[in-house]
């Protein structure tokens, strides 16, 4: 009887990993339905080859899960993470991202490039054969290949397999990349896709667990103290790494002006302007300075986390950040010589300029971290074993803000133009959103559905202060939008308050129910407030940002840029300030009523007040949100600010990781930017759901969240982790 139920249990959960498949053969592609034949995608996603691939998926699962207790040991071997990061890389690069930007080849993916580029007699043989013109699929023959041999060392503990695959996979992320751009060049386009980038990357993933495998001699990855080994080893010496990685490719391989057009490198900016007027400083840079700088600037990050010396660190900051300001002023000099010739269109500085000059200021901006990073740890030398001992965690927490400040700076001036609009209009508007609801619902633990409220109030505040309301506001009273950002955060903090005045004997569903009903009740009076907000018109003509401080003059609204960068100031600041709170005495009063209210307030707190304080500086960041949409968009109307909105923020949050800071910012940033990168990738009635599969995989694998707090993964894993299955020797003087 046990043997027939389990017999009966193992065919259920195969019929249902089975159509699991089904499923993913109907998600994945571009098959869809067509109004007089709901069937049709149906079949085309059934009655296809296809289908066989996707059962092949289910029948993985199924193994996976009946067998897990004997294959898990498997995955916490050395090498194995990086070798599974490696193969997820190139998968998303084969199946997701573009191969190519030229209209010629239909989608730009791999699979479409590599059926043109088959057919084509006028490409070279060794390129033609990497994308499958003697063996259709040759790149995903070749992955498996590659990811075959390395599980089979994995397991069986086979380092010459081990070798061989790392060494294969080398070898094929290189043809793959060498391939890409022989294609590249004989289209005679400019081409900026990533396919082959991620592909090669994802290779050296590969590669390097499969060194490991090779190496390793034990039977679980110490992934925790590998970290801790490699950022307490030398403070700052990853940062430096990573400064000369991304120089290199931003002086060797990266465009330095015209992406569009001419598309040079660094090598071919002197003959460019040649003759163009260019400042004697700029053109010895272009020829030659520039790689005496970076020498120099590679050098002393090098020998400052090595050495720590104060000397080397003080000079690696000091020249690092002046290659930076050196950087940007010949960078305006040689656009500035393009936008007053007209050169594709430009009519002024800052324009036409390619990803490698920015590169660059991001690699001079890390060597000036890896010597800040030097100066402030210091090390502390073991006079038995000198070595480096440091905190590995703060080092790590300093490199991450280091390289997360560098790609604000200088990433996004490399992004098209769609993506700069998408970076400053959702991105960074929900950053500031998320970073107030974390207050109140990850520090505090108060669930509030009703915070595009706040958003709307600080809106329609900037619409009021500067005049383009019915209800006009007195002269002087009558403000710039920079100027109304403190009336905003007052507003909203006094809207915070009488939020929680009413709300504070309730909890849970209940406290939801009224804080959701807060917010519709703000939508509702601005759609029919007409002689105050003028109805569902809205308000038109909003002015945006503009400074006038003696010689300064600052006027916003040329690009999004230069949003952007407003944006970034305002989070900065929002940062600092709500990192300082969290860890002051209101942030631990915060902590003790989400984790027990009764137990806070028989411990002194003051419930009441400090409830209040959540809702109300929670709001803050709200009012300057919607400051800023205002002035950005220039138009508002009650539609803004729907409950879905609400709803949104909160999933941010919860995504993040609840009462996580950088978690709040990083689950806004990961959500607002998913659905925007799969409009290209995948077909738009299917966007919502893919987004749900992705939350759903969070929900089961990672529930704290992406970047959860201390005291959240705590409650989840406990302190020390997961604890060991094996028995541990008690000492005798510990016994009974």
């Amino acid at each position: 009887m046990r043997n027939s139920g389990l017999f009966n249990d193992h065919v259920k959960r195969l019929l249902g990993c089975l159509a699991g498949g089904v499923v993913l053969a109907l998600m994945v592609g571009n098959q869809e339905g067509v109004q007089r034949d709901f069937g049709y995608a149906f079949r085309a996603a059934i009655f296809s080859p296809r289908l066989v691939v996707f059962l092949g998926f289910g029948l993985a699962l199924f193994v996976a899960i009946t067998y897990w207790s004997r294959i898990s040991p498997y995955f916490v071997r050395p090498g194995a993470r990086p070798l599974a990061a490696g193969a997820a890389a190139v998968v998303a690069s084969y199946g997701l991202l573009h191969w190519t930007d030229s209209n010629q080849v239909t989608g730009g993916k791999l699979g479409a490039l590599s059926s043109a580029v088959s057919g084509t007699d006028g490409i070279s043989s060794f390129t033609r054969t990497f994308f499958g013109s003697v063996v259709p699929g040759t790149p995903w023959l070749l992955l498996v290949v590659v990811v075959a041999l390395g599980v089979v060392s994995l397991v069986l503990r086979l380092p010459v397999l081990a070798w061989l695959a790392a060494g294969l996979g080398l070898l094929v992320g290189v043809w793959g990349y060498i391939a890409q751009s022989a294609v590249s060049d004989y289209l005679k386009t400019a081409d900026h896709s990533t396919g082959a980038q991620v592909a090669i990357l994802g290779y050296a993933a590969i590669a390097s667990g499969c060194f490991v495998i090779a190496r390793s001699q034990t039977d679980q990855a110490d992934t925790v103290g590998f970290i801790e080994r490699v950022f307490g080893w030398r403070p700052g010496f990853p940062l430096a790494v990573l400064g000369t990685a991304v120089g290199l490719v931003a002086l060797l391989t990266a465009t330095w002006f015209s992406p569009a057009d001419r598309n040079p490198h660094l090598s071919g900016m002197t003959n460019l302007f040649s003759g163009e007027g260019l400042s004697a400083i700029s053109s010895a840079y272009l020829s030659w300075l520039v790689w005496v700088i970076f020498v120099v600037a590679l050098a002393l990050a090098f020998a400052a986390t090595y050495l720590s010396r104060q000397a080397f660190s003080w000079a690696s900051i000091v020249i690092g950040l002046g290659a930076v300001v050196l950087t940007l002023t010949t960078m305006h000099e040689f656009s500035s010589i393009g936008g007053k010739s007209g050169f594709d269109g430009a009519n002024g500085p800052w324009q036409n300029i390619g990803a490698g000059p920015w590169m660059l200021c991001g690699a001079f901006t890390m060597f000036a971290g890896a010597g800040w990073i030097a100066l402030r740890q210091g090390r502390r030398v073991d006079p038995a074993a000198p070595t480096v001992v440091a905190k590995a965690g703060s080092n790590l927490n300093q490199v991450l803000i280091i390289v997360v400040l560098a790609g604000a700076l200088f990433y996004p001036p490399t992004a098209t133009q769609f993506w700069q609009t998408v970076i400053v209009a959702e991105i960074g508007i929900y950053v500031l959103l998320a970073i107030g609801l974390n207050v109140v619902v990850g520090w505090a633990g108060l669930l509030d559905l009703g915070f595009i409220a706040f958003y709307a109030i600080g809106s329609y505040t900037t619409a009021y202060l500067t005049g383009t309301l019915p209800i006009k506001p007195p002269d002087w009273l009558h403000l710039t939008p920079l100027a109304a950002i403190p009336f905003a955060i007052v507003i909203c903090l006094l809207a915070g308050l009488a939020l929680g005045a009413p709300t504070l004997r309730l909890r849970g569903d209940y406290l939801a129910i009224v804080t959701l009903g807060f917010g519709e009740i703000i939508r509702i009076v601005a759609v029919n407030a007409d002689k105050v907000t003028n109805g569902p018109k809205g308000a038109f003509g909003i002015p945006q940002p503009v400074i006038h401080l003696g010689p300064i003059h600052i006027q916003w609204g040329q690009s999004a840029l230069q949003f952007w960068y407003l944006l970034l100031v305002l989070i900065g600041v929002t940062v600092l300030l709500f990192n300082r709170l969290e860890h002051s005495r209101l942030g631990r009063a915060w902590a003790a009523i989400r984790e027990d209210e009764v137990a806070a307030q028989a411990t002194g707190i003051n419930t009441t007040r400090v409830k209040l304080l959540a809702f109300a500086i929670g709001a803050s960041t709200s009012g300057v949100a919607g400051v800023f949409f205002a002035s950005q968009i220039g138009y508002i109307n009650p539609d803004n600010f729907l409950l879905n909105n609400s709803i949104l923020v909160v999933a941010y949050v919860v995504f993040g990781g609840m009462g996580s800071l950088p978690g709040a910012i990083a689950g806004a940033a990961t959500l607002t930017w998913l659905p925007e990168f799969l409009k290209d990738q995948v077909p738009a009635e299917d966007r919502q759901m893919w987004i749900g599969a992705v939350i759903l995989l969070m929900m089961i694998f990672r529930p704290a969240g992406l970047i959860p707090a201390k005291r959240r993964a705590a409650e989840l894993s406990g302190f020390d982790g997961v604890k060991s299955a094996e028995t541990v020797a008690v000492p005798a003087g510990e016994g009974m």
